[in-house]
């Protein structure tokens, strides 16, 4: 962490530096003369970290007992987003799904819910189950009883409350 620090330290002075310097005008005929390096020496350290961003779930924690359409919890970001890029062309069917819901459930990590489209709940359902504290998402989509679940990165250590969802319906 000390290096880290004296690095930021030496490139924010040679900013300073460089920053007060008058330009120089180079002639014509010294670019010519300029050849540049053949190769890269710059090597990768192997400890460069680079951050992946986790999405924060904090707001949707305050959805428990509360219905998703009152809240709008399926428009808001980074669900929204989410569950475009899991679902693609399935996102129409899975939001046509959300039209009669009970309230949100939010038990440890794992918030939950499930809906269904007026009348024709039992055979047209869709749920969606987000582990918080892995920071993925899960869907599951019922079109006439037969489900398909769905998990970001490929992940199929759905969450128990879908998996109950899913044995409600005879033909899984």
């Amino acid at each position: 962490m000390t290096i880290n620090r004296q690095l930021a330290a030496l490139y924010v002075m040679a900013a300073c530096i460089l920053g007060c310097k008058q330009p120089t005008v180079i002639k014509i005929e010294e670019k010519k003369r300029c050849v540049p390096p053949e190769t890269d020496t710059m090597i990768a350290a192997s400890d460069t970290v680079e951050p992946i961003q986790i999405a924060s779930w904090q707001l949707f924690e305050r959805f428990d007992g509360k219905y998703a359409l009152e809240t709008g919890m399926l428009e808001k970001e980074p669900l929204k987003t989410r569950i475009s890029q899991l679902l693609g062309k399935e996102e129409v069917a899975f939001t046509e799904r959300f039209d009669v819901t009970p309230p949100v459930e939010v038990e440890g990590p794992i918030l939950y819910n499930q809906g269904c489209r007026r009348h024709y709940c039992g055979t047209d359902e869709a749920a969606i189950a987000v582990d918080m504290n892995r920071d993925l998402v899960y869907v599951g989509i019922s079109v006439n009883g037969i489900v398909k679940l769905y998990g970001e990165k490929h992940d199929s250590t759905y969450p128990q409350k879908l998996l109950r969802w899913k044995q409600k319906f005879p033909l899984n």
